[in-house]
């Protein structure tokens, strides 16, 4: 009996694991880890690194938010609210994916 509940306890632990990798984006900034809400359960762009300022402007920001997955659950805001882009970036990288300008 008691192993039958371990074995329940240990099974429901893993399906919880991974609803919460098909459920969230872990953004990696160095050592610390964002998440940010997927909209449908998948493992697309499950972890990704935009690395620091020099790193987004060197591969380009509209590279970033031309990932709809990373766009629609928040990135862009995200790099704002970190300071690592402007406001007025942000949207000239959304103007540029959007309207190919």
């Amino acid at each position: 009996m008691g192993k039958r509940i371990k074995q329940l306890i240990f099974f429901g632990l893993v399906g919880c694991a991974v609803y919460f990798l098909l459920a969230y984006h872990f953004i990696f900034f160095g050592k610390e880890v964002e998440f940010l809400k997927k909209e449908k359960l998948v493992l697309d762009h499950t972890f990704y690194s935009p690395g620091d300022r020099k790193e987004i402007m060197y591969k380009g920001l509209d590279s970033i938010i031309a990932n709809e997955d990373l766009r629609r659950a928040g990135i862009g805001e995200l790099l704002v609210e970190r300071g690592l882009v402007s406001e007025e970036e942000l949207r000239r990288a959304e103007d540029k994916v959007d309207y190919g300008g």
